[in-house]
């Protein structure tokens, strides 16, 4: 069973980090956020048999590694917390202090490794089956410690700051979120609890026990990951709509681009970073929807008088298809260099909504690559 939680919160963790790749171009926040995500995904790889045992051919003591990656995920996502809660505003010095703090713990896990005999045992079986050292013991009270509280201090936030949220998207994910910190905070009281007292001399069996907190553990990071990603199901939506939008743009969009590039708002490669998420798509497809409008604004000095009339007579009722021949037919007259329209027809006018402007746009585009408006172009006069 802990195989297969372990599968699924591998999968999670590296899609999700993946998925929020772009978002490092954004702010802080999101690049603390990323950042978390990414860390808690190396410990978690890392701490597989197989990654773990290729990692001990070049490193010594390959199983603190995760531990290693655990206080770099602990300490961005204190970072996370004191960005979304304007903490760093009112303390400048917050990020110093919790960078040496986060780094004292390092050096204090690095120390005690070095002076306990045989290294660290990370299993729970071997763990307790020997006597421990007071360095071991040290060891994991202040790993466990630091995750320990950085979990327990963003639980409380998360669930206080869901208690104000409005209900919705954001207030499951916020209570989520503090579900799954609450359950990996109980996972590393427990085992610093039963390493204390192991440390005194009493005997324990963790056969049973131990199979059950690394479930526990499992299944409090999965459901951290979902408590991350609800809040961003309707922006995700959004985006999808968006982009699909800017896909039907772009066949209409390729030809003011090719025909007036001083319509283009922004160079190609602005472009090609938008692509990684510099910008919203919401705003890409605001500024797609301006430079086809400037275009066809240019167009309409090459658009005669009786134009789309006789594109009615010519295609039928269908207003998009319409409106595509007319495109057509003053694409030709401009390429061809004639002389601009004494009288001008017009475009459909389409309300002023930035949905319809896309809606209207999408159906010309695809209007436009069927062969009606191109013939219609070689035969008018």
């Amino acid at each position: 069973m802990n195989g297969a939680l372990t599968g699924i919160v591998l999968v999670l963790l590296w899609g999700t980090v993946l998925a929020r790749l772009p978002t490092l171009w954004r702010d802080a926040r999101q690049r603390a956020m990323w950042a978390t995500l990414s860390s808690l995904a190396m410990a978690k790889t890392v701490a597989t048999p197989g990654v773990n045992a290729l990692a001990g051919e070049v490193l010594p003591e390959p199983q603190i590694i995760p531990h290693l990656f655990a206080v770099a995920a602990a300490f961005f996502l204190v970072r996370f917390l004191s960005l979304i809660t304007d903490y760093d505003a009112a303390h400048p010095q917050a990020a110093r202090r919790q960078l040496l703090l986060a780094a004292a713990v390092l050096g204090t896990l690095i120390i005690l490794m070095a002076a306990t005999p045989g290294g660290i045992r990370t299993k729970g079986t071997e763990l307790m089956s020997t006597a421990i050292t007071p360095a071991a013991a040290g060891y994991w009270v202040v790993l466990n410690g630091y995750l320990g509280a950085v979990l327990a201090i963003a639980t409380a936030l998360f669930w206080r700051i869901g208690r104000s949220a409005p209900a919705g998207p954001l207030r499951a994910g916020l209570r989520t979120l503090a579900t799954g910190t609450f359950l990996i905070s109980l996972f590393a009281a427990l085992k610093t609890g039963l390493i204390v007292v192991h440390s005194f001399g009493v005997s324990l069996s963790v056969d049973r026990i131990e199979p059950a907190a690394n479930a526990v553990r499992n299944i409090g990071i999965i459901i951290c990951v979902i408590g991350a990603a609800v809040p961003a199901a309707g922006k995700l939506r959004s985006a999808v709509h968006a982009y699909r939008s800017l896909w039907a743009l772009r066949p209409l969009w390729q030809v003011m681009r090719r025909t007036f590039p001083d319509v283009i708002l922004f160079p190609r490669r602005r472009a090609l970073l938008e692509l990684a998420g510099v910008d919203e798509v919401q705003l890409r497809l605001y500024r797609r929807v301006i430079e086809i409008r400037d275009g066809m604004l240019t167009l309409r000095d090459y658009l005669p008088a009786g134009t789309l009339a006789a594109a009615r007579d010519y295609v039928g009722e269908r207003p998009a298809l319409i409106e595509a021949c007319g495109i057509a037919l003053a694409l030709q007259r401009h390429r061809s260099g004639a002389v601009a329209a004494g009288k001008n027809d017009r475009w459909a006018h389409i309300g002023g909504e930035v949905a319809d402007e896309v809606a209207w746009l999408s159906a010309v585009g695809a209007a436009f690559r069927r062969e009606e408006p191109a013939a219609f172009a070689r035969h008018r006069p």
